[in-house]
C-alpha cells in the first residue's frame, strides 16, 4: 500500500490540524478554568483571613449578595465565625474558619498540582506538533529532489 508523498503530507497536514490542535486547544481552555478557579479560592483565602482577624465592625459584616443572575441584594451578617463554601456539585458545607482556611489551602494545592499536570500535557501537545511538522518538512524536502 504505497501513498503517494502529497497525500502522506495532506495526512499529516489533518492529523495536526484536526487531532493535535483541538487537543492543545481543549487543554488551553482547561489551564483557563484551573486558573480561574485558584483565583477564586485565594480571593476566598484573603476574605476568610481578613474574617479571620477581626476586622468587622460592630455591627457585623455588610456585604452584597448575589441571588442569581447577577442581581446583589445588601446582606449583613452578624456571626463570622463560620462560613458556608461550595465543596463542588452545588453542595455547601459550613466550615469554622481555621477548618475554612485548611480547605481552601488544600483545594489551590491540589489545583497548582493540576495545573502542572495541564502545563505538562500542552508541551507534549506542543512537541508532537513540531515532531510532525518536522515530519512533513522532510518529506517535502524529499518530493523535491
Amino acid at each position: 500500500m504505497d501513498v503517494s508523498i502529497p497525500e502522506k503530507v495532506l495526512r499529516y497536514e489533518t492529523f495536526i490540524n484536526d487531532v493535535l490542535k483541538e487537543d492543545l486547544k481543549k487543554v488551553n481552555q482547561r489551564q483557563q478554568q484551573v486558573t480561574a478557579e485558584i483565583s477564586e479560592f485565594l480571593q476566598l483565602k484573603n476574605t476568610i483571613q481578613t474574617l479571620a482577624d477581626g476586622h468587622v465592625g460592630e455591627g457585623g459584616l455588610k456585604t452584597k449578595m448575589d441571588i442569581g443572575c447577577n442581581f446583589y441584594v445588601q446582606a449583613n451578617v452578624t456571626d463570622t465565625s463560620k462560613i458556608m463554601i461550595n465543596i463542588g456539585l452545588g453542595h455547601y458545607l459550613e466550615f469554622a474558619l481555621p477548618d475554612a482556611l485548611r480547605y481552601v489551602e488544600k483545594r489551590v494545592s491540589l489545583l497548582t498540582q493540576q495545573m502542572e499536570k495541564l502545563r505538562k500535557d500542552s508541551a507534549h501537545t506542543k512537541a508532537n506538533i513540531k515532531l510532525v511538522l518536522g515530519g512533513l518538512e522532510y518529506l517535502q524536502n524529499s518530493q523535491k529532489k
